[in-house]
């Protein structure tokens, strides 16, 4: 089985407050929720675009979407994906995986 560190990281975004604000569609309706970081950054996400694979146990699951995610840093929009079902997952200060299944 493959694990997130199979996948590539990608950049979602930098921010002066240690905060990106995710935006998209969950099953009640249209939901905005802040991404915390331990510092101000540029950060990335390990993009798992597969169902079956393994999440490291120090991960937690932070946000869950459906159809369609965007995150917005200081300067706007940093990152948008779409798949049926898009969960943001988090660990330490930096950790960031969000799996497309």
């Amino acid at each position: 089985m493959k694990t997130y560190k199979d996948f590539e990281k990608e950049y979602i975004g930098e921010s002066d407050v240690a905060a990106l604000t995710m935006v998209g569609m969950t099953e009640e309706c249209l939901t905005a929720q802040i991404l915390h970081f331990g510092g101000d950054d540029a950060y990335s996400a390990y993009i798992v675009d597969e169902a079956d694979v393994e999440i490291g146990k120090h991960y937690s699951q932070v946000a869950s979407f459906k159809t369609w995610l965007k995150i917005y840093d200081d300067k706007g929009l940093a990152f948008e994906v779409y798949s049926p079902k898009i969960d943001v997952y988090t660990a330490g200060e930096y950790g960031c995986i969000i799996h497309l299944h």
